[in-house]
């Protein structure tokens, strides 16, 4: 009777016909929690970015989670409103996204900034590479973990080619087009020299764009840019020696540090929830609900829906 009722549910929200709402929702409003105890009433909010940065929401059996972008802009936005709190943290463990999407939330930290005068902090965890390192530079100060991978500072994006194939098997694509470059990036076809100009030529535009801001933030140049623009990683220690951060070491550091700053011996930690959990801590998920997996889910089925036809700021190990 119960498989029957579950399956009739089912059948019901494919069609359109329900909705179904399981437990705390997205659309409900965020809870603060305190993850870290402190003496006075400043607060510093703990802001995790973790994952692809994407404004791609993610779908689910019975409901839809908001993008990162989506689930970082609802935190600000929150603590905007918050007086108490003087500064957010970021801990960011990210291999970096899309380039629009890293563009828009540098912007979107540095407006938030510039209108409520909080300083924004960041922890880099076990990566913070490509469109990762590209937000952290909207921090007024950059912490690297020990064990951090960051740096890959650079565009990447990838066109497969599969016209070789087609023709040993036979197959032909007809493709009718109005104007000679709008199937550039055809895997059916190998690319032109003009094809390889024009890609080349949007990868440089938008690389320039990236080292421009690393050249504004964090004042770097010559040997050291000519070594950053190679797109390699760096190690957390490394990556201070260079310049691309400030500081080594922990996340217990980093909030102590954030607070000192604000001329203040010890602060509260808190974070969003949408279900308070007495148990917190800093290292607990904070806008995390039990999101419900695909019904299907195939080999590199993640890997390939997170590297879509399009231009990144990403780290791809």
């Amino acid at each position: 009777m119960v498989r029957l009722s579950v399956l009739a549910a089912l059948v019901l929200l494919i069609s359109g016909c329900a909705n179904i709402n399981i437990g705390p929702s997205y659309d409900k409003p965020l809870k603060e929690q305190v993850v870290e105890e402190g003496d006075s009433d400043s607060k510093i909010l703990l802001l995790p970015i973790e994952g692809t940065i994407s404004d791609v929401s993610k779908p689910g059996l019975l409901s839809q989670a908001p993008s990162l972008m989506d689930k970082v802009m609802m935190q600000l936005k929150k603590a905007e409103e918050d007086k108490s709190i003087k500064a957010v943290l970021l801990k960011i463990n990210s291999p970096g996204g899309s380039v629009t999407s890293s563009d828009i939330l540098y912007r979107e930290l540095m407006a938030f900034k510039k209108r409520t005068g909080k300083k924004i902090f960041v922890q880099m965890m076990d990566v913070a590479a490509s469109g990762g390192y590209y937000i952290s530079l909207a921090a007024d100060h950059i912490q690297a973990h020990p064990t951090t991978v960051t740096g890959s500072v650079g565009v990447i994006t990838m066109t497969p080619d599969i016209s070789e194939l087609m023709n040993k098997v036979g197959v032909e694509m007809n493709v009718y087009k109005s104007g000679i470059n709008k199937d550039i990036g055809s895997p059916f076809k190998q690319p032109s020299k003009e094809d390889r100009e024009v890609f080349s030529g949007v990868v440089s535009q938008l690389a320039q764009r990236f080292y421009a801001l690393v050249v504004e933030h964090r004042h770097l140049k010559g040997e050291q840019m000519d070594t950053i623009k190679t797109a390699r990683i760096f190690s957390g220690e490394d990556a201070a020696k260079i310049g691309l951060v400030d500081s080594v070491g922990y996340l217990s550091d980093a909030y102590k540090s954030a607070c000192q700053s604000l001329g203040e011996k010890s602060c509260q930690v808190i974070t969003y929830r949408y279900r308070k959990n007495d148990n917190a801590t800093v290292y607990s998920p904070n806008m995390a609900l039990n999101e419900a997996p695909p019904l299907v889910s195939l080999p590199f089925q993640s890997y390939w829906n997170r590297f879509q036809s399009g231009l990144y700021y990403l780290y791809l190990p």
